[in-house]
């Protein structure tokens, strides 16, 4: 886990792997007054938390006799990460967690090579999108180190995620791919010249003059665009337009949608992956102190009314949390799903994104985690002295710790994160916004009260600090 992609992920505030949820709410619906989806049709977007089925949004998706595809192409469940963002058309049984996939479709975001990699921002650009990683944005194992210094300009990757207001890719996993893999990008069209066959996606231009058959194309509607080239001009020579479906809903079809907030149409609507969402006083609104606005995750679960719009049953929105753990599992309790790290507790639910970078299980489940595992953790503290989990990596054996959180206790040399005691000594490296000539000192006095990211090594009950950092 790298301190540098750890701390800027999460004080971006958009983990989008567990809108809410506590350790023991597994259906997402069930005890919050909502009434849960028949095996009447239900359409359903988010991200994928793992697998022995299809686990999305806190229900198993039986996927055995599913059309899979996979960027338009047919595919199979093996080809599936967790982390993807996928639309599941089917049947949600009435217990509200286990359900049967009738389609599944999984479209990236965006695929190409990289051009630029911003450090300053955690972001890097492909096909003039711009990519943001959080500290819930999952990698390949392939990709080393995990984190941004691990993607370097030129190397070509599929990353999949949710759009934010402005446009920009908030990756929730990140895949590597091939030199040579068909170049793919999906996204609201802008600057539409019907004249010169072309449009924007961002800062991307599209020709599709070449393409023989084009959707309706509008300023603001979802595409999805594939080609081989640029060309001398920059721009993306398309091979195919398609019209991006959505939810792809029926009206009086129940719908479950996972993603940010990109744009507020009223007191009482918004837009979520593009589709329009409205509230009423009948809607269960659990926002644990949030207010609802641009580039807040949400969780919408309702039903398509007769104008296409998602009528919310419930809105709930994603806890803003900075809180991460790294380290050796302590131990594991199977009774209410979680397990101790350096001490921290840690509450597993449905909603965590689960991936194994140490064995490559594919059915990875709380079930395989065991005692002297190194796992990565992140998500938000609720409640207090519990991190519940929007993802959880196991990874290989490594001796680096890390503990991120609200600094208390705060005396120089000492303070204490996420209730591990943390020792500084002269060896310790400090950054700090405006650093100065004494950094040590610059820490200690904004420390307090303000989220801070420690690394370093863990003996007897006590972190000693390699490196100690307030982010800007």
């Amino acid at each position: 886990m790298n301190l540098k992609s750890l701390l800027t992920g999460a004080l971006a505030a958009i983990a989008l792997a567990a809108c809410g949820g506590g350790g023991s709410d597994t259906a997402g619906i069930q005890g919050s007054g909502v009434t849960a989806p028949t095996a009447s049709g239900t359409a359903t977007v988010g991200p994928i938390t793992g697998f022995g089925s299809v686990f999305v949004n806190s229900v198993e998706y039986n996927t055995s006799g599913a059309q899979i595809t996979i960027d338009g192409q047919p595919g199979t469940e093996a080809q599936l990460e967790s982390g993807q963002v996928v639309t599941i058309n089917g049947s949600v049984n009435s217990d509200g967690t286990t359900g049967t996939a009738t389609q599944l479709a999984f479209v990236g975001d965006v695929q190409g090579p990289i051009s630029q990699v911003d450090a300053t921002n955690n972001s890097f650009t492909v096909l003039g999108q711009t990519v943001l990683l959080t500290d819930g944005t999952l990698l390949d194992s392939s990709t080393q180190p995990a984190d941004l210094s691990g993607l370097q300009i030129g190397s070509v990757v599929e990353v999949s995620g949710f759009a934010n207001a402005t446009g920009q890719i908030v990756a929730s996993r990140i895949a590597t791919k091939a030199a040579g893999s068909t170049l793919q990008v999906k996204g609201p069209v802008q600057s539409l010249n019907t004249a010169a066959h072309t449009f924007q996606i961002n800062a991307l231009v599209v020709d599709y003059s070449s393409v023989s058959s084009v959707p309706t194309l509008s300023n603001g509607g979802i595409v999805v665009v594939q080609g081989t080239t640029l060309n001398a001009a920059g721009a993306l020579a398309a091979t195919s337009v398609t019209a991006y479906k959505g939810l792809g809903a029926a009206a009086n079809q129940h719908a479950d949608s996972q993603g940010l907030i990109t744009s507020l149409t009223s007191a009482s609507g918004f837009f979520v992956n593009g589709q329009e969402v409205t509230t009423d006083a009948n809607t269960l609104m659990v926002l644990h102190g949030v207010t609802l606005q641009v580039n807040v995750a949400v969780r919408v679960t309702g039903t398509i009314n007769s104008m296409g719009i998602l009528q919310a049953q419930k809105v709930e929105a994603k806890q803003p949390g900075a809180s991460a753990v790294a380290g050796a599992v302590d131990s594991v309790s199977a009774t209410d799903s979680t397990l101790s790290v350096l001490g921290v507790k840690v509450a597993v639910n449905s909603m965590t994104e689960l991936d194994d970078k140490a064995q490559h299980l594919k059915s990875f489940r709380f079930s395989d985690i065991h005692t002297g595992d190194y796992v990565e953790v992140a998500g938000a503290e609720n409640p207090p002295g519990t991190v519940t989990a929007a993802t959880l990596v196991r990874d290989k054996t490594n001796t680096e710790v890390v503990v991120q959180g609200v600094a208390s206790n705060v005396a120089s040399p000492n303070l204490t994160v996420l209730g591990v005691s943390v020792v500084t000594t002269a060896q310790t490296k400090f950054s700090v916004p405006g650093g100065g000539a004494n950094k040590a000192t610059a820490f200690f006095t904004q420390a307090p009260n303000t989220v801070v990211t420690i690394t370093g090594t863990f003996s007897g009950g006590v972190l000693t600090a390699d490196q100690a950092v307030i982010a800007p």
